[in-house]
């Protein structure tokens, strides 16, 4: 017989571990998912793309530009009234075809572009954080979920051993080794369970469809989640982080944007040609066809100091930055150390409850040998029961606070 209860609960305490492995959805499945069906980031996929467009239609602004051109005039004159025939000729058509080209010196054109592929990597940074977040919200749920599933196991596995013992202790209560209130108070702490895996599974259904609505997954099944797979170790510093990448390209973005305005008080230079048929029509029409070409500069002089007012915006923006980036840094250094003690704390506290564990497992252990031989009161077999759902709880709660402070470890975002 004691041989039997061991072979029970051996295989009691695998069930749960059994069904887990079958068809459990896993923390990469829902992170991929929400990374595709993420709008924001799809958003900022094509505003880099928009932005690539615009640096093409740059290089076409500074290209040579071809355009036909048509024009007709008459300018009557009546009575001696009308516009002066040597201005207006009295009538002109003009049919052309104009080429026409400005120019930029070679590290002019090149800081231009340099500040649209600047734009394109301050919108990837951007991005990085935005998916950072998001990683950062779906594991957070996905543990949450996990927990409430692991809860659910608790009771489920307690229920188990508690139906087992009900056949027995109904036989032994009909021979009158236990006492019928003794039994009454067994039904009743198997009753409470029954209510507990239901309230569980309510809980665990409900965190389940929170986490496909943010991952974007319609599937209205609950299926088992495998266990959170996230780093432990210590992120890169703060240097090595999205957060100062972000920083290192909005500096050089404004230190390229001080530079275009210099390059805007540098002269201009355009260049044109044109041919084909221009006539006011009253001599030898026929014979003008012809060609033109002309080169414009224009030269800045005086703006009323708006360069001088652009640079220093310019240098604000920039000592702004730089005062975000030292906050930013000491924030960062911050968290690591807080997380990095909570999760020392929360490591030792899972330890202690674990070794706990195998004390209650093992007085269930002595219990179940002793209840079918009248041994040990039906009172202390709940008992132990009792202690054993509130240290696996408790355990539970301490490995899923592990898991979020690992998600945030690995997903250190700055607010």
């Amino acid at each position: 017989m004691n041989g039997y209860f061991k072979t029970v609960l051996f295989i009691v305490l695998l069930i749960p571990l059994a069904s887990q492995a079958q068809d459990a959805k896993t923390l990469g499945y829902y992170l991929e998912t929400a990374t595709v069906n993420s709008p924001v980031l799809h958003d900022y996929q094509n505003q880099r793309d928009a932005v690539r467009i615009d640096s093409l239609k740059f290089r076409a602004d500074y290209g040579v530009k071809v355009n036909g051109q048509g024009d007709a005039l008459y300018a009557p004159v009546f009575r001696g009234w009308g516009y002066d025939a040597a201005i207006s000729n009295g009538q002109s058509v003009d049919l052309l075809i104009r080429a026409s080209r400005d120019f930029l010196s070679r590290k002019n054109k090149d800081t231009r572009l340099a500040g649209y592929s600047l734009s394109i990597d301050q919108l990837q940074n951007q991005s990085s954080i935005t998916r950072l977040t998001l990683e950062r919200a779906i594991t957070e749920q996905y543990i949450i979920t996990y927990g409430s599933q692991r809860q659910y196991e608790v009771v489920e596995e307690v229920l188990r051993l508690l139906n087992e013992e009900d056949i027995i202790l109904k036989k032994l209560t009909q021979n009158a080794v236990f006492k019928q209130t003794d039994y009454l108070s067994f039904k009743v702490t198997l009753q409470q369970n029954l209510l507990s895996l239901q309230q569980h599974k309510t809980d665990w259904r409900n965190d389940y469809a929170v986490l496909n609505y943010l991952s974007g997954v319609v599937d209205t099944s609950l299926q088992k989640l495998a266990p959170p797979d996230i780093p432990d170790t210590v992120p890169q510093g703060f240097e090595e982080s999205i957060y100062a990448e972000s920083y290192r390209t909005d500096s050089l973005k404004l230190d390229n944007e001080a530079r275009v305005i210099h390059y805007d008080y540098r002269p201009k230079i355009s260049a044109f040609a044109d041919g084909g048929y221009s006539s006011s029509l009253t001599t030898t029409p026929y014979k003008n066809f012809g060609t033109s070409a002309g080169v414009a500069v224009t030269l800045p002089i005086y703006d009323g100091h708006k360069r001088n007012l652009s640079l220093r915006q310019n240098q604000l923006s920039m000592e702004t930055r730089a005062t975000y980036n030292a906050f930013a840094k000491k924030q960062y250094q911050q968290q690591l150390q807080q997380l990095t003690a909570q999760i020392q704390q929360y490591r030792q506290l899972t330890v202690t409850a674990t070794e706990q564990m195998k004390y209650a497992q093992t007085l269930i252990e002595a219990n179940m040998k002793q209840l079918p031989t009248g041994d040990v009161r039906v009172a202390d077999f709940i008992l132990s029961i009792s202690n054993y759902i509130n240290l696996k709880s408790g355990l539970v709660q301490y490995e899923t606070t592990l898991y979020n402070l690992y998600n945030h470890l690995h997903h250190l975002i700055l607010q």
